[in-house]
């Protein structure tokens, strides 16, 4: 007899996640984050392990979790492609939407949830990732970009320019000042970030500020996701894109402790990128008209 879990709660707990988040999970899933909830405690009694850490306002997976999470996801995978490969086109995702994961998690997730005007078709799949994408060879529909470059030879327009502020706990300086000079960066964690093409190395060069590698405190993550919680949890000063930090600036987990001005700067931006043939499709151009007009409204 084989031992199989319930198959709803193991794609609850897969969505769960992959978005470390219940209401992200039960909005992709169309239920209410209880449904899920329910899910994965049934799920849990099932195996007889726990598989997520659950804080006041995030939650993470357990080493059991994480074990389970990284062979379910193939599996998962596995069946959707062999589903499609018989031509069961009606399960296919209508748009394959490419995006950098923390901009994913942090702006274009939330803005798309609580669009409840934007009629957005719910069959979507999401792909957190900051390469540049063939979409000739991807099956991809739409890209947000991040970079330097326009793509004038594509359908796409120009989103928003990055702007880079720092970033911390709201007690992380009380005895080391709040002023962006030599003393205050002797005295601190600065917190990189791999990803970002604006880091603190630029900013310190550019204003002619010293940062000695062999005693300069640092922490580097790979992405945003990370230096953002980093700074929360009072691990030093981050230096993020603003857009991704409004929601915590508001509730004031994090603080903006100084302004940086840095002369003759010129800033990343995001472009909105498919092709002239992928607009022609109705799910493609509501999707990116609906993240164009989200952009005008948080902009």
């Amino acid at each position: 007899m084989r031992t199989l879990p319930p198959i709803k709660s193991i794609i609850y707990f897969e969505s769960v996640a992959r978005f470390q988040s219940f209401k992200l999970a039960a909005a992709e899933q169309n239920v209410t984050p209880g449904a899920v909830s329910h899910q994965i405690n049934k799920l849990e009694e099932f195996i007889g392990k726990s598989l997520f850490i659950r804080g006041n306002r995030q939650i993470q997976l357990t080493s059991y979790g994480l074990r389970y999470y990284s062979r379910i996801s193939i599996i998962l995978k596995n069946i959707e492609e062999a589903t499609i490969d018989l031509g069961i086109e009606g399960k296919r995702p209508q748009v394959r939407v490419a995006v950098p994961p923390s901009l994913l998690k942090n702006w274009l997730l939330p803005v798309l949830m609580n669009d409840l005007d934007s009629n957005i078709d719910s069959n979507i799949e999401f792909v957190d990732t900051l390469d540049y994408l063939d979409f000739s060879k991807s099956d991809l529909d739409l890209a947000i970009r991040y970079g330097y470059d326009t793509w004038e030879n594509m359908y796409s327009v120009h989103l928003f320019d990055e702007t880079m502020i720092p970033v911390c706990h709201p007690d992380y300086l009380k005895d080391k000042g709040h002023h962006f000079d030599q003393e205050t960066i002797d005295k601190s964690t600065l917190i990189y970030t791999n990803n970002r093409l604006v880091q603190w190395d630029i900013v310190l060069q550019r204003l002619n500020l010293l940062s000695n590698s062999f005693t300069q405190q640092k922490l580097t993550f790979q992405n945003s996701i990370q230096s953002i919680e980093a700074a929360m949890q009072g691990g030093g000063i981050a230096y993020v894109n603003s857009i991704l930090v409004q929601k915590e600036l508001r509730s004031g987990r994090l603080i903006k402790p100084f302004d940086i001005e840095i002369p003759d700067h010129k800033s990343p931006s995001y472009h909105l990128v498919t092709t002239y043939e992928n607009m022609q499709h109705e799910s493609t151009a509501k999707l990116y008209y609906a993240i164009l007009k989200n952009c005008k409204d948080t902009a």
